[in-house]
Protein backbone atom coordinates (compact mmCIF):
# COMPACT_ATOMS: atom_id res chain seq x y z
CA UNK A 1 0.00 0.00 0.00
CA UNK A 2 2.90 2.46 0.52
CA UNK A 3 4.12 2.21 -2.87
CA UNK A 4 0.68 3.03 -4.19
CA UNK A 5 0.22 6.15 -1.60
CA UNK A 6 3.61 7.34 -2.86
CA UNK A 7 2.63 6.82 -6.53
CA UNK A 8 -0.67 8.92 -5.66
CA UNK A 9 1.02 11.70 -3.53
CA UNK A 10 3.52 12.16 -6.55
CA UNK A 11 1.21 12.09 -9.00
CA UNK A 12 -0.86 14.42 -7.65
CA UNK A 13 1.89 17.36 -6.59
CA UNK A 14 3.39 16.81 -10.45
CA UNK A 15 -0.03 16.97 -11.94
CA UNK A 16 -0.33 20.45 -9.96
CA UNK A 17 2.94 21.48 -11.13
CA UNK A 18 2.10 20.99 -14.80
CA UNK A 19 -1.45 23.03 -14.28
CA UNK A 20 0.88 25.39 -13.12
CA UNK A 21 2.42 25.82 -16.04
CA UNK A 22 -0.63 25.15 -18.57
CA UNK A 23 -1.60 28.44 -16.34
CA UNK A 24 1.29 30.37 -16.73
CA UNK A 25 1.39 29.44 -20.35
CA UNK A 26 -2.26 28.26 -21.67
CA UNK A 27 -0.32 25.97 -23.63
CA UNK A 28 -3.04 22.93 -24.11
CA UNK A 29 -0.10 19.81 -24.04
CA UNK A 30 0.26 20.84 -20.84
CA UNK A 31 -2.94 20.39 -19.95
CA UNK A 32 -3.64 17.19 -21.23
CA UNK A 33 0.03 16.24 -19.64
CA UNK A 34 -1.65 17.83 -16.05
CA UNK A 35 -4.44 15.51 -16.83
CA UNK A 36 -3.36 12.38 -17.41
CA UNK A 37 -0.66 12.67 -14.45
CA UNK A 38 -3.77 13.69 -12.46
CA UNK A 39 -5.33 10.08 -13.83
CA UNK A 40 -2.29 8.35 -12.65
CA UNK A 41 -2.64 9.19 -9.15
CA UNK A 42 -6.29 8.90 -8.56
CA UNK A 43 -5.23 5.60 -9.92
CA UNK A 44 -2.60 5.13 -7.68
CA UNK A 45 -5.04 6.49 -4.43
CA UNK A 46 -8.04 3.71 -5.70
CA UNK A 47 -5.25 1.07 -5.34
CA UNK A 48 -3.65 1.97 -2.30
CA UNK A 49 -7.21 2.02 -0.62
CA UNK A 50 -8.11 -1.19 -2.40
CA UNK A 51 -5.34 -2.67 -0.97
CA UNK A 52 -5.96 -1.66 2.67
CA UNK A 53 -9.76 -2.15 2.58
CA UNK A 54 -10.16 -4.43 -0.21
CA UNK A 55 -11.30 -3.83 -3.52
CA UNK A 56 -15.02 -3.32 -3.73
CA UNK A 57 -16.90 -3.37 -7.04
CA UNK A 58 -17.41 0.59 -7.59
CA UNK A 59 -13.55 0.68 -6.43
CA UNK A 60 -12.55 -1.76 -9.16
CA UNK A 61 -14.63 0.13 -12.05
CA UNK A 62 -12.46 3.51 -11.21
CA UNK A 63 -8.99 1.87 -10.69
CA UNK A 64 -9.57 -0.43 -14.41
CA UNK A 65 -10.75 3.04 -15.94
CA UNK A 66 -8.38 5.33 -15.02
CA UNK A 67 -5.17 2.85 -14.69
CA UNK A 68 -6.15 0.46 -17.17
CA UNK A 69 -7.46 2.76 -19.51
CA UNK A 70 -7.00 6.02 -19.29
CA UNK A 71 -3.80 7.27 -18.30
CA UNK A 72 -1.76 6.72 -21.29
CA UNK A 73 -3.83 8.10 -23.81
CA UNK A 74 -3.75 11.20 -22.30
CA UNK A 75 -0.13 11.51 -21.96
CA UNK A 76 -0.23 10.51 -25.76
CA UNK A 77 -2.94 13.81 -25.88
CA UNK A 78 -0.08 15.87 -24.69
CA UNK A 79 1.95 14.72 -26.90
CA UNK A 80 0.18 15.61 -30.50
CA UNK A 81 -0.66 18.77 -28.94
CA UNK A 82 3.11 19.57 -28.98
CA UNK A 83 3.83 17.44 -32.29
CA UNK A 84 0.64 17.64 -34.87
CA UNK A 85 -1.21 21.03 -36.25
CA UNK A 86 -3.56 22.42 -34.06
CA UNK A 87 -6.67 21.67 -36.07
CA UNK A 88 -5.20 17.68 -35.39
CA UNK A 89 -4.51 18.02 -31.90
CA UNK A 90 -8.33 19.99 -31.21
CA UNK A 91 -10.16 17.18 -33.07
CA UNK A 92 -8.10 14.64 -31.04
CA UNK A 93 -9.21 16.25 -27.52
CA UNK A 94 -12.72 16.56 -28.30
CA UNK A 95 -12.79 12.93 -29.49
CA UNK A 96 -11.08 11.56 -26.83
CA UNK A 97 -13.14 13.41 -24.12
CA UNK A 98 -16.03 12.19 -25.78
CA UNK A 99 -14.96 8.92 -25.37
CA UNK A 100 -14.12 9.05 -21.92
CA UNK A 101 -17.56 10.11 -21.06
CA UNK A 102 -19.08 6.81 -23.14
CA UNK A 103 -16.32 4.68 -21.11
CA UNK A 104 -17.13 6.42 -17.96
CA UNK A 105 -21.09 5.00 -18.19
CA UNK A 106 -19.74 1.95 -19.31
CA UNK A 107 -17.35 0.91 -16.36
CA UNK A 108 -20.17 1.81 -14.16
CA UNK A 109 -22.37 -0.75 -15.91
CA UNK A 110 -20.43 -3.63 -16.85
CA UNK A 111 -20.85 -6.90 -14.79
CA UNK A 112 -18.32 -7.67 -13.18
CA UNK A 113 -17.08 -10.81 -10.64
CA UNK A 114 -16.43 -9.51 -7.22
CA UNK A 115 -15.35 -13.02 -6.13
CA UNK A 116 -12.53 -12.23 -8.25
CA UNK A 117 -11.07 -8.96 -6.77
CA UNK A 118 -9.14 -11.37 -3.96
CA UNK A 119 -6.75 -11.99 -6.34
CA UNK A 120 -4.16 -9.43 -8.32
CA UNK A 121 -5.05 -10.50 -11.92
CA UNK A 122 -8.77 -10.17 -10.76
CA UNK A 123 -8.09 -6.53 -9.77
CA UNK A 124 -6.24 -6.23 -12.94
CA UNK A 125 -9.07 -6.77 -15.16
CA UNK A 126 -9.88 -10.60 -14.80
CA UNK A 127 -12.57 -9.79 -13.53
CA UNK A 128 -14.43 -8.25 -16.06
CA UNK A 129 -14.32 -12.18 -17.32
CA UNK A 130 -14.11 -12.87 -21.14
CA UNK A 131 -16.39 -9.83 -22.02
CA UNK A 132 -15.23 -7.94 -24.73
CA UNK A 133 -17.20 -4.53 -23.80
CA UNK A 134 -16.04 -1.28 -24.69
CA UNK A 135 -14.43 -0.84 -21.94
CA UNK A 136 -11.96 -3.99 -22.41
CA UNK A 137 -11.94 -2.74 -25.93
CA UNK A 138 -10.58 0.86 -24.75
CA UNK A 139 -8.39 -0.60 -22.47
CA UNK A 140 -6.24 -2.59 -25.20
CA UNK A 141 -6.85 -0.13 -27.70
CA UNK A 142 -5.45 3.56 -26.06
CA UNK A 143 -2.63 1.63 -24.37
CA UNK A 144 -1.56 0.42 -28.07
CA UNK A 145 -2.47 3.86 -29.82
CA UNK A 146 -1.11 5.68 -26.74
CA UNK A 147 2.29 4.02 -26.69
CA UNK A 148 2.46 4.56 -30.58
CA UNK A 149 1.65 8.08 -30.21
CA UNK A 150 4.77 8.44 -27.96
CA UNK A 151 7.49 6.35 -30.04
CA UNK A 152 6.48 8.47 -32.80
CA UNK A 153 6.63 11.56 -30.98
CA UNK A 154 9.81 10.63 -29.51
CA UNK A 155 11.22 9.34 -33.13
CA UNK A 156 10.06 12.81 -35.26
CA UNK A 157 11.18 15.09 -32.28
CA UNK A 158 14.56 13.39 -32.85
CA UNK A 159 14.73 13.35 -36.31
CA UNK A 160 13.87 17.12 -36.27
CA UNK A 161 16.28 17.76 -33.68
CA UNK A 162 19.27 15.90 -35.87
CA UNK A 163 18.25 17.60 -39.25
CA UNK A 164 18.12 21.24 -37.00
CA UNK A 165 20.02 21.03 -34.29
CA UNK A 166 17.21 22.58 -32.92
CA UNK A 167 14.13 21.56 -30.06
CA UNK A 168 16.12 18.81 -27.93
CA UNK A 169 13.99 20.10 -25.21
CA UNK A 170 11.42 18.30 -27.23
CA UNK A 171 13.63 15.21 -27.44
CA UNK A 172 14.22 14.50 -23.88
CA UNK A 173 10.60 15.31 -23.27
CA UNK A 174 9.26 12.97 -25.39
CA UNK A 175 12.00 10.11 -24.39
CA UNK A 176 11.67 10.73 -20.80
CA UNK A 177 7.04 10.28 -21.11
CA UNK A 178 7.68 6.99 -23.12
CA UNK A 179 9.79 5.66 -21.35
CA UNK A 180 7.53 6.95 -17.63
CA UNK A 181 4.86 4.94 -19.55
CA UNK A 182 6.34 2.37 -20.36
CA UNK A 183 7.42 1.75 -16.74
CA UNK A 184 3.59 2.23 -15.55
CA UNK A 185 2.49 -0.21 -18.47
CA UNK A 186 5.60 -3.02 -17.87
CA UNK A 187 4.33 -2.86 -13.97
CA UNK A 188 0.79 -3.50 -15.03
CA UNK A 189 2.02 -6.46 -17.14
CA UNK A 190 3.99 -8.36 -15.22
CA UNK A 191 1.38 -8.16 -12.12
CA UNK A 192 -1.17 -9.33 -14.50
CA UNK A 193 1.07 -11.96 -15.84
CA UNK A 194 4.23 -13.30 -14.14
CA UNK A 195 2.91 -12.86 -10.71
CA UNK A 196 4.18 -10.03 -10.07
CA UNK A 197 1.96 -8.16 -6.61
CA UNK A 198 0.08 -4.48 -6.42
CA UNK A 199 2.99 -3.23 -3.73
CA UNK A 200 5.51 -3.96 -7.50
CA UNK A 201 2.83 -2.16 -9.49
CA UNK A 202 2.61 0.90 -6.84
CA UNK A 203 6.80 0.71 -7.03
CA UNK A 204 6.73 1.06 -11.08
CA UNK A 205 3.85 3.72 -11.08
CA UNK A 206 5.93 5.87 -7.96
CA UNK A 207 9.07 5.95 -11.18
CA UNK A 208 7.09 5.82 -13.82
CA UNK A 209 5.39 8.95 -12.35
CA UNK A 210 8.70 10.37 -11.58
CA UNK A 211 10.21 9.89 -15.29
CA UNK A 212 7.50 11.31 -17.02
CA UNK A 213 7.20 14.74 -14.58
CA UNK A 214 11.16 15.09 -15.46
CA UNK A 215 10.17 14.96 -19.31
CA UNK A 216 7.51 17.88 -18.65
CA UNK A 217 10.28 19.61 -16.71
CA UNK A 218 12.47 19.63 -19.62
CA UNK A 219 10.54 20.97 -21.57
CA UNK A 220 11.59 24.81 -22.61
CA UNK A 221 14.60 24.17 -20.39
CA UNK A 222 16.49 22.13 -21.42
CA UNK A 223 19.16 23.11 -24.60
CA UNK A 224 17.11 26.47 -24.28
CA UNK A 225 19.24 29.42 -23.67
CA UNK A 226 17.97 31.51 -20.97
CA UNK A 227 17.41 34.38 -22.34
CA UNK A 228 15.57 32.86 -25.24
CA UNK A 229 13.04 31.32 -22.00
CA UNK A 230 10.95 34.39 -21.67
CA UNK A 231 10.19 34.83 -25.42
CA UNK A 232 9.79 31.06 -25.31
CA UNK A 233 7.07 31.50 -22.47
CA UNK A 234 4.80 34.24 -24.33
CA UNK A 235 4.74 32.16 -27.68
CA UNK A 236 3.99 28.36 -26.35
CA UNK A 237 0.28 29.41 -26.74
CA UNK A 238 0.55 29.19 -30.57
CA UNK A 239 2.20 25.66 -30.36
Amino acid sequence: MGAAVAAAVLGAAFSAVVWGRWWRSRRPAFAAWGSGLAIFALAALTQAVGQAQGFSVPLFRAFYLLGGVLGVIYLALGTVFLMAPRRVARTSAAVLVALTLLLAVDAALVPVDAARLATVRGVLGGALGNQVTPLFLAAVIFNIVGTVVLVLGSAFSAVRYLRSRAGVDRVLCNVLLTAGALVVAGGFSAAKTVGGSLTQLGIAEAIGIAVMFAGFLSLGRVGVPSRARAPLAQTASRD
